[in-house]
């Protein structure tokens, strides 16, 4: 199965599966047709996303029949089936002609001036449905988990009203810890955490919802936002352009 679905996530039919779910989730726009570039940056933009797993789950749901071919080849491997090479002088078979026709090259591929707007509103989705715990490094007194999309442009503390909101990406316990604490007398691992928070912070109240668009990135740090914020400190293509530019940056430097 898993050597199955390796070779099924290089297909243009799982490609073209990624692209209907993530136009019924929202994530891509119903215009985005496809033509003549590789649609693999933006498959790859949904890994690790349930856009990429319902994709693979109505693969093989609904386009493949995986255990009837685990079984014809296991046939064909105890030499029940026999194979027979055909002379087709260069022609498709009946059979292979019905698959091309059905399946195009096309779904592979997407027109270049559409491939900008493609990949920028795949990072627009996925940065806005992002949840982080915000933190008041003001007052100390307020926490609370957050999704992205429902921030204010200008958010503030309810508590204070500081505009010093350190975004964290952790779990709600590790957060209130500092607040239980007011950020003083912290161990370790909380002294590391408050420095997020403190850095993020400074992020977010010179910037306001931008910086926490962009904080919620995968793997990125509060320097590489601080960079992307100067170049473009508005919520606009260019902003989501960056930030899957630095994205790209962190991802090659983890591999290399």
């Amino acid at each position: 199965k898993d050597m199955l679905t390796k070779s099924t996530v290089k297909t243009g039919l799982f490609k073209r599966r990624v692209i209907h779910v993530a136009r019924r989730f929202g994530a891509l726009k119903k215009w985005a047709d496809f033509s003549n570039v590789s649609l693999q940056k933006v498959v790859t933009s949904f890994e690790g996303t349930p856009i990429y797993e319902e994709g693979l789950k109505e693969v093989f749901s609904k386009d493949l029949d995986a255990d009837n071919l685990v079984h014809v080849l296991k046939m064909i491997h105890d030499g029940e089936v026999e194979l027979q090479a055909v002379e087709t002088c260069g022609y498709a078979t009946p059979v292979a002609r019905v698959g091309i026709e059905r399946v195009s090259m096309k779904t592979d591929l997407i027109p270049p001036e559409r491939m900008r707007a493609v990949l920028v509103e795949s990072a627009k989705a996925r940065l806005l449905n992002e949840t982080g715990n915000f933190i008041c490094t003001n007052c100390w007194s307020y926490s609370e988990m957050i999704r992205i999309n429902d921030l204010p442009d200008k958010p503030k503390c309810p508590r204070c009203g500081s505009n010093s909101l350190g975004l964290l990406k952790v779990e709600e316990e590790r957060a209130l810890s500092l607040v239980d604490k007011k950020g003083e007398k912290l161990v370790k691992s909380e002294e590391k955490l408050r420095g997020f928070a403190v850095e993020t912070a400074e992020l977010t109240a010179r910037y306001g919802k931008p910086a926490a668009v962009g904080l919620s990135a995968r793997k990125v740090t509060s320097k590489d936002i601080a960079s992307v914020l100067q170049k473009e400190p508005k919520l606009t293509d260019k902003f989501y352009e960056l930030v899957l530019e630095v994205e790209r940056k962190t991802l090659s430097k983890r591999f290399s």
